[in-house]
């Protein structure tokens, strides 16, 4: 691994998670890292905002990222996440090839599909090496802040 400051990432990536509670969606934000170590796309979470259930942080930064002129495969590219990727994001985080997941706050077991980033990995032929638990109680904070008094679903 490079001299990459991992807790730096979690950081800005649950700064723009604090963005996104604030307009309403869940507090989800990503950050993508080249392998210069360059943050070369930013996104959160937009799925109340933009009534789509697919705009989690981890898609929409991927999105950005294409726009950029980044193409799959990300070999040597690493996303930090102020949470665990859900199964679907973890899923297109394969696909799209990155090498390095860094998270903070752990997998949340009321999701559906309940489903871990270990579990989805376990299955995948050319696993990305994980970072995990990065800043893990002040992540799980933040996220637990904006679900009091919300639906499980959100």
């Amino acid at each position: 691994m490079t001299g990459l400051d991992v807790e730096a990432l979690v950081q800005a990536a649950m700064a723009l998670a604090a963005e996104a509670g604030e307009r309403g969606d869940p507090p989800f934000g990503a950050v993508l890292v080249d392998p210069t170590d360059t943050v070369v796309a930013r996104a959160a979470n937009r799925q109340a905002s933009s009534a789509d259930p697919t705009a989690h942080a981890e898609l929409e930064l991927l999105r950005t990222a294409a726009s950029a002129g980044h193409a799959v495969p990300l070999s040597g590219y690493t996303i930090a996440i102020n949470a665990e990727p859900c199964s679907m994001c973890a899923s297109a985080l394969v696909k799209a090839g990155v090498s390095r997941i860094v998270f903070g706050a752990p997998h949340e077991s009321h999701m559906d599909p309940d489903l871990p980033l270990a579990d989805v990995l376990a299955r995948t032929r050319r696993p990305p090496e994980v970072i995990a638990r990065v800043m893990a109680a002040e992540a799980a904070m933040q996220i637990g802040r904006y679900r009091a008094g919300r639906s499980p679903v959100d």
